[in-house]
Formats: C-alpha cells, sequence, structure tokens
C-alpha cells in the first residue's frame, strides 16, 4: 500500500529562523516535562514551554505559526528554574514571541527592528528628528514666525490647538490600526482551519477585555509584586491614551485649574502608576538578581526608559506651566511630543508594546476554542464488535 504525504512536513531551516530573535536553546532540553509540570499556567489547552519547543526542534513551522502558548505564558520564570539541564525554557518563549510577532506584521518592519539595532535605534531616532522639523515647520510657516521669535517668545500651550488633536490622533490610531491589521492574520494562522461558529466568539468577546484590563493570570506568579505592577503600568497607560485621544483639549490649556480638579488629579495618578510600574521593572532589570531579568536585551531596556521620558517631561511641561515659566514650559512640552512620537509609532506598531493586543488576543482565542469544544456534539459511540 502507497503511504500518503504527511500532512504536516518538516522545515529544517525553522529553527535558524527563530534564532535570528534570541537564544532559543533546544538542543539542551531533552523533553522531561520538568519546565511544564512547574508552571501554573499549563492547563490541558497550553502545555507550554515544552510543546512550543518541540515544534522548534522538528521544524514544524504552520504548528509554530499556530500555536497561542508562547503568549499564554507570562514570563514567570518557573520552568529555568525547575529545568535541570539549564536549557531557559523562559528566554525559548521570550524569542518566541519576537518570532511570532515578526511573523504576524505584514509590512516586514517588526522582523528588521527586532533583528537590527541599528534599525531599531534608527527609526526611533529618523521619527523624533522628524517630529522635531514638524513643530519647527508649523510654528515658522502656519503661525507664523521666525527661528529666534519662536525660541524666546512665550507662546502658551493653547496656540497649537486644534493641529494637536488631530496630530495626536494620528500617532495614537495608526499603530493601534496597525495592530489590528494583523489580527486577522493572526486569526487565520490560529482559528480558520477550526470549524467555530459565531456564537462561540460572541459569547468569549468578554474575555479579551477582561483579560486586558486585570492580567488575571499574572497573578499566579510566584513574583506577586509583579503583577501589581504590570497592571498598575497598564492603567496608567491606558488612562493616559484615553485622556490625550479623547480629552487633550481639556488638558493641553493655559486655565490654572486648582488641586482637586479632576483635570489635575486624574493626571497625576496615571503618571504615578506608570511610573511605579516602569521603575519596577528598571529596578529589577538592573539588579538582573530575579529569574525573570536574567536575560535584558537593548530593547527591553529603551522601551521602558522612553516611557519614563515620556511621562518626566509631561509632568516638567506641567510644572513649569503652573509656576509661571511659559517659556520653559514650551521647551519641555516640545520635548515631550518628539519623545512621545517615536514611542507610539515605532513602539506600539512593531516593538515590545505589542504584546498589549497578542497577550489578550491569544487567551480570547483560546476561551473561543474552549467554548466551541463544549459546544460540540458528542461523537456517536462505536458499536461494540460481534
Amino acid at each position: 500500500m502507497a503511504v500518503g504525504a504527511l500532512p504536516v512536513q518538516s522545515d529544517p531551516t525553522l529553527v535558524a529562523d527563530i534564532r535570528r530573535y534570541g537564544t532559543f536553546d533546544g538542543a539542551a532540553c531533552y523533553q522531561c516535562g520538568s519546565c511544564t509540570l512547574s508552571c501554573d499556567l499549563v492547563d490541558g489547552e497550553a502545555t507550554f514551554p515544552r510543546k512550543s519547543i518541540r515544534y522548534g526542534l522538528l521544524g514544524l513551522r504552520g504548528p509554530m505559526l499556530a500555536t497561542l502558548d508562547p503568549w499564554i505564558c507570562h514570563d514567570c520564570g518557573d520552568c529555568s528554574t525547575a529545568c535541570p539541564r539549564h536549557a531557559e525554557p523562559r528566554i525559548s518563549m521570550v524569542t518566541l514571541r519576537r518570532f511570532l510577532s515578526a511573523q504576524y506584521d505584514w509590512s516586514g518592519i517588526t522582523s528588521r527592528l527586532l533583528q537590527s539595532r541599528a534599525w531599531y535605534l534608527g527609526s526611533l531616532i529618523s521619527v523624533a528628528i522628524f517630529t522635531f522639523l514638524l513643530i519647527l515647520g508649523y510654528h515658522v510657516w502656519k503661525v507664523p514666525m521666525t527661528v529666534g521669535q519662536l525660541a524666546t517668545t512665550d507662546l502658551g500651550l493653547e496656540h497649537m490647538v486644534p493641529i494637536i488633536t488631530y496630530y495626536t490622533l494620528v500617532v495614537v490610531l495608526l499603530p493601534l490600526a496597525l495592530l489590528l491589521s494583523r489580527v486577522l492574520r493572526v486569526w487565520h494562522w490560529t482559528m480558520a482551519d477550526q470549524q467555530i461558529p459565531l456564537s462561540a466568539y460572541a459569547a468569549e468577546a468578554w474575555t479579551y477585555f477582561y483579560q486586558s484590563v486585570t492580567h488575571s493570570l499574572m497573578r499566579k506568579c510566584p513574583e506577586k509584586g509583579r503583577w501589581r505592577g504590570h497592571w498598575m503600568l497598564a492603567c496608567g497607560t491606558v488612562a493616559m491614551l484615553i485622556i490625550k485621544t479623547f480629552g487633550l483639549r481639556w488638558f493641553q490649556t493655559d486655565k490654572i485649574y486648582p488641586i482637586y480638579n479632576p483635570q489635575r488629579w486624574i493626571g497625576y495618578l496615571a503618571a504615578g502608576f506608570i511610573l511605579y510600574g516602569i521603575g519596577d521593572i528598571l529596578v529589577g532589570r538592573w539588579r538582573a538578581q530575579k529569574e525573570i531579568y536574567k536575560e535584558t536585551k537593548f530593547n527591553d531596556l529603551v522601551f521602558p526608559v522612553l516611557i519614563v521620558g515620556v511621562v518626566l517631561s509631561g509632568l516638567t511641561a506641567h510644572v513649569l506651566r503652573y509656576c509661571g515659566f511659559g517659556l520653559s514650559c514650551h521647551y519641555a512640552y516640545a520635548l515631550h511630543v518628539i519623545v512621545a512620537t517615536p514611542l507610539l509609532l515605532i513602539e506600539m506598531s512593531f516593538g515590545k508594546w505589542s504584546h498589549m493586543v497578542y497577550r489578550p488576543l491569544a487567551l480570547y482565542f483560546r476561551a473561543v476554542k474552549e467554548r466551541a469544544q463544549q459546544q460540540a456534539p458528542a461523537p456517536e459511540g462505536v458499536p461494540n464488535a460481534i
């Protein structure tokens, strides 16, 4: 009897492709299962990191692209601690997330930024320079005024409204739109081959929002303070994005509000949440004592530094305005826009910040699969042989 072709073929180049994005030491792994047994997030559907590492070693590119496990992993580090071979499965999962992010991006930009420090830094610097030129060009040709007048004139914050409102909408919504454009690609690889009714997608829609807001799985990690820091960072960041997108005219004003006014304490609270969360991450990476901070790449440091720069420059502009230093406030605000723009356009679109969409999306798709299995009719029993 002729043997049919296997439905899944091995790709010998897969491991080399994965290693372009970081460390993937599959050769040290002898599949003992210690990593999977040690992880509190493993269940019937998600059996990482062992299964994902096996996909790489066997060259199973299709199943690797279809797996959601690297995103369900919350980078706790228990697997690396338990590994008797010191194969660092946690770091392999980090590398797989970078690899998958590059595959999801149809433009190919993510792949270049994650593989090349020159591309990564060059893109951030180029966007910052372009933003500076936009600010300069607006004041010279639109206001209009000379460069000397711009350097010595207190213009206040309201002179750029409404143009800054449209600008903010572009730099916030454009990267979000780019991320969402990849959702169909993720769905095609992970869900399209399964007959899942629309009712399952609708019934689990709340899961995406819930996981985006709560980060509930991270609470299972042994480092309890890690969940608190990430949750505060996420809440503060989302609050700032909402403020800038929908309430910029209220916040970018020369009017002085009393301390009890929501215009002030909402911004203070969001900034405090961000600084607490990002400070916890930076201190951990600096000390590098815990398993989750053993390997820190250049991008892992630049991202939190950019966030700190955005928050501190914004707070500086706010304080200078309330202290009556209008010209200094103008400079601080220009710096704030110059730092915030590459953070949004590069990091949210193509960098580390993209996990804010991919991780809850993976948890949502997993919940949809589980619901579809529950709704599926039970298979008919096989009659006993006579």
